[in-house]
């Protein structure tokens, strides 16, 4: 979206006197779209949902500002990447404690199974509303298509990243239909809004506010984030590192103002069409229910449609980074195929033991537990993401000063507090 807005501004009438970017500039901009599919995950679906649903328009600033805090941490990412070169994993792994890069390593791998296991139910959920197949068998089959991307783009390398794009700007378009479909009201969106501070005192809504913020700072979109920075950084000369790092922070502060748009619409969807029905949507398949009595059945395909391509799509960046954790910590499989094949593998026996072990867990139950693991693997990213971006003898001019790094810890304590209070009222019944 970036580059496509920079490629018209250079046609403009009058423009033709600026030059263009250089080719290794260009390359920085693209890695905020592949990052942004994370936060558009099922994972967010379900929270975005469940807030509307239940609460309105009341969690709509909590979707803002878990977006802001997204946009914090990727900051931090392309900084750290570009004024050194390297990935966060390969940075935590030369110049961290070596038993805090193996417990970084760990919880890296754990992120990369528990979320292969949201967006494979993610898309399997959306395969059994839209042909009614078993969960089980459309894991199986939502694994199938993510690995034959896989495939294909070990032949030609550009090949996800575009049909990324391709995904993310269909669950956008479906959203943006949805919600002029829905009509939210804007005294009613705004009445909500201004009761924004209600969260602290009302537990319920506390929680899935929580959940909001829990689902969106993932640790896999982290790792992601650096490794595809520091890839592009080889041909940019030291020299251009300032303007660099102004141009990768804006491609992915833009990126992810998209995602946060698609969450504000998923939230404001579920209030206009849910908020008035007397139960609650409390599922994914309850939404697409619902949204059949609401909108019409064309409107519930499209939802399963957008539902079965956010997966995909974070399916494809999920195994992208798990190539970046392998490198950098110089453990496991680095070709993207067998990363792919390992963690759909991971995954889908993962979702066969919790059905198993829970079979009265429902779709939605599993994907917030895979939610709760994500959190509890998210300190073993951000804490050495804050202790490299802190060191002045890595980072150079680009370490970061007194005030960033004062607010920065104050971020990272919020989040990390956030999902250990998840973790500790959560409920797997």
């Amino acid at each position: 979206m970036t580059a496509l807005i920079a490629s018209f501004s250079h046609h403009l009438p009058g423009r033709h006197h600026r030059p263009r970017l250089p080719a290794a500039l260009r390359r920085l901009i693209g890695p905020g779209l592949l990052v942004a599919v994370g936060y558009v995950d099922p994972g967010n679906w379900a929270t975005d949902i469940a807030a509307g649903s239940r609460f309105g328009y009341v969690l709509v600033g909590t979707v803002i500002i878990a977006s802001l805090l997204g946009m914090l941490f990727q900051g931090l990412c392309a900084r750290l990447a570009i004024a050194t070169g390297k990935d966060l994993a390969r940075l935590t792994h030369e110049h961290l404690p070596h038993g805090l890069a193996i417990a970084a390593w760990l919880a890296g791998e754990l992120a990369i199974v528990a979320t292969a296991l949201a967006e494979l139910i993610g898309g399997a959920l959306a395969l059994h509303l839209l042909f009614d197949l078993p969960l089980l068998g459309g894991m199986l089959v939502t694994a199938g298509g993510t690995l034959a991307v896989m495939a294909l783009s070990s032949r030609h390398q550009q090949l996800h990243e575009r049909v990324v794009g391709l995904l993310l700007a269909l669950v956008s378009v479906s959203f943006l239909w949805l919600l002029i479909r829905a009509q939210p009201p804007l005294a009613g969106m705004l009445h909500g809004a201004a009761r924004g501070l209600e969260v602290v005192t009302h537990p319920g809504m506390l929680a899935v506010a929580l959940g909001i913020v829990g689902a969106t700072v993932m640790p896999h979109n982290l790792y992601l984030h650096s490794g595809l920075v520091a890839e592009r950084m080889t041909d940019v000369d030291t020299r251009q590192r300032r303007y660099a790092m102004r141009l990768s922070i804006s491609d992915s502060r833009a990126a992810l103002a998209v995602a946060m748009v698609v969450n504000l619409s998923m939230l404001l969807v579920a209030a206009a069409s849910f908020g008035h029905l007397q139960v609650p949507v409390q599922s994914l398949a309850g939404a697409y229910q619902a949204l059949g009595s609401e909108l019409g059945i064309s409107a519930a395909i499209i939802f399963a449609v957008a539902l079965y391509a956010a997966g995909q799509s974070s399916a494809i960046t999920s195994v992208m980074a798990g190539q970046t954790i392998s490198a950098g910590f110089d453990r496991g499989p680095r070709t993207l195929l067998l990363r792919g094949v390992l963690s759909r593998l991971g995954g889908v026996l993962a979702g066969f033991a919790l059905i198993t072990l829970l079979p009265n867990a429902n779709a939605d139950t599993l994907l917030v537990l895979s939610q709760c693991i994500l959190g509890l693997a998210l300190p073993f990213a951000l804490v050495p993401l804050l202790m490299l971006c802190a060191r002045r003898q890595l980072m150079g001019r680009f370490a970061l000063g007194r005030l960033h790094l004062a607010i920065a810890i104050l971020a990272t304590a919020l989040v990390v507090g956030l999902d250990v209070y998840l973790l500790a009222t959560f409920n797997i019944g």
